[in-house]
């Protein structure tokens, strides 16, 4: 898309989440490129769509300014979703060139009470589009800066959690197949309202080293790691809690071992498969 073309504007305005989708398969250079060539008016709703890391990392290697015209146009949950995904610098960089009014919405956005689950967080999760292929879905994964983790979240236009899919069963799937189809619908989600308390013997930790944490619309926004739990409480644990803790501390490492070597398995298996279609 060129940004001095009529149809190219038209797309954007007319149909936003497609071109966020389409924009997601393009270099992050390019992108912001393209951004910053066009009004933050026209550009917000598409960024709206986007997954937040990838319209994160775009900001990463934008200049100051242009990211602060953007985030004021963004729905304010949206951008303070992404505000939260960049480095400390970045953020000190554009606080400077926000409005007031935008820094104070950013900031009750993004205030939560002392070990809640909004401040144990981390916003940085794995996610893919509910709607797309699993070969497209390899493609994205492919172009990742960082490892992946076992469990990937699935997540509609809106970014609402849908549910999930283990790394291992993507790659044996046929890459004809929709990720709508092959996910697996039941999710362990938290509120990102919850305390730290509340949580201790959340079921979920049975056999999950991390759950999702959503917004009361259900909006995926990170995910809890279980020893971040564990250190939040400290030593403020009553007995009960911490006896249960432990109980199921082990319960879940001998899960997580398990599987581990589970996926070394099939990790291996699924690369012999596609060395054979090739």
């Amino acid at each position: 898309m060129k940004t001095d073309n009529p149809l190219s504007r038209e797309f954007l305005t007319r149909y936003p989440a497609e071109a966020a989708q389409a924009l997601e398969s393009v270099s992050v250079e390019h992108v912001a490129a393209f951004y910053c060539e066009l009004p933050p008016q026209l550009v917000a709703p598409v960024m709206a769509f986007m997954l937040p890391q990838n319209t994160a990392t775009c900001f990463e290697v934008m200049p100051p300014v242009s990211v602060a015209k953007f985030l004021t146009e963004l729905p304010v949950s949206s951008a303070a979703r992404i505000y939260r995904l960049l480095v400390q610098e970045k953020q000190n960089e554009i606080l400077g060139h926000l409005p007031e009014s935008t820094r104070s919405q950013l900031r009750r956005h993004l205030a939560y009470p002392d070990e809640s689950v909004g401040v144990l967080l981390n916003p940085k999760v794995d996610m893919l589009p509910v709607n797309i292929s699993v070969a497209d879905a390899i493609r994205r994964i492919e172009r990742l800066d960082h490892a992946i983790s076992c469990e990937i979240f699935i997540v509609d236009e809106q970014h609402h959690l849908m549910g999930s899919i283990e790394l291992g069963k993507l790659l044996v799937e046929s890459n004809h197949a929709y990720i709508r189809d092959i996910m697996e619908r039941k999710t362990q989600q938290v509120s990102i309202h919850a305390s730290a308390q509340s949580l201790s013997l959340h079921p979920g930790w049975m056999n999950r080293r991390r759950l999702p944490v959503v917004e009361r619309d259900n909006t995926l926004l990170g995910t809890l790691d279980y020893s971040t739990l564990q250190g939040a409480m400290g030593e403020r644990r009553p007995d009960s809690v911490h006896n249960s803790l432990e109980g199921l501390s082990s319960l879940a490492s001998l899960y997580w071992l398990s599987m581990a070597q589970l996926m070394d398995s099939v990790l291996d298996l699924a690369r012999s498969n596609r060395r054979e279609k090739q």
